[in-house]
């Protein structure tokens, strides 16, 4: 199994639960949290915007999805360009990312590049055969957690492409040992 074909099989669950619900009528699917002038409301350190996964359209609430139960998986530990990579089963609309050996300034930056890439702040992407739009929900500010920078994540809909390319970004600009759960 690839390491894509394993982000796949972590993603499916909570995207097969996001379709479904998207598929009910009466709902905004995956809408951006808009200001009142109709631009994207970023917030936190990383100013980052943020998505809902349904909004009732009669009413304005927002519905969330959240993946019931991860998959089983056993710790999954490999070495990708000579970095260990550690990954453990994780619900894919709350991944914790563990960095280290990055600065800070540098792994923040990466991360909110990474964000707004697959964000789709303008709503371009058209749907996708799950009915969804492709993209990421949240990203968190940076938590320092035992000398190594912390993030949490809503992958939304990304496909696991997104995740994998997260990987080899992570990777490329040093740092020295990377775990996802």
């Amino acid at each position: 199994m690839t390491l894509v074909e394993l982000l796949d099989r972590i993603r499916r669950p909570y995207i097969d639960q996001l379709s479904h619900a998207a598929t009910g009528p009466g709902f905004h699917v995956e809408p951006v949290m808009r200001r009142a002038d109709g631009s994207a409301a970023g917030d936190g350190l990383l100013d980052t915007p943020c998505r809902c996964d349904l909004v009732r359209k009669a009413m304005g609430g927002v519905q969330s999805v959240n993946a019931t139960g991860c998959i089983r998986l056993e710790p999954v530990h490999m070495t990708l360009d000579g970095v260990p990579v550690s990954i453990d089963a994780f619900p894919w609309d709350w991944l914790t990312l563990r960095i280290a050996g990055i600065p800070d300034a540098d792994a923040n930056a990466l991360m909110r590049n990474w964000f707004l890439r697959w964000f789709d702040r303008d709503d371009e992407n058209p749907r996708n055969a799950d009915g969804l739009y492709g993209v990421v929900h949240f990203l968190d500010d940076p938590v320092r957690v035992d000398g190594n920078l912390r993030y949490h994540i809503d992958l939304g809909s990304a496909p696991a492409g997104a995740v994998f390319q997260l990987i080899e970004d992570v990777l490329q600009h040093g740092a020295t040992a990377l775990w996802l759960s």
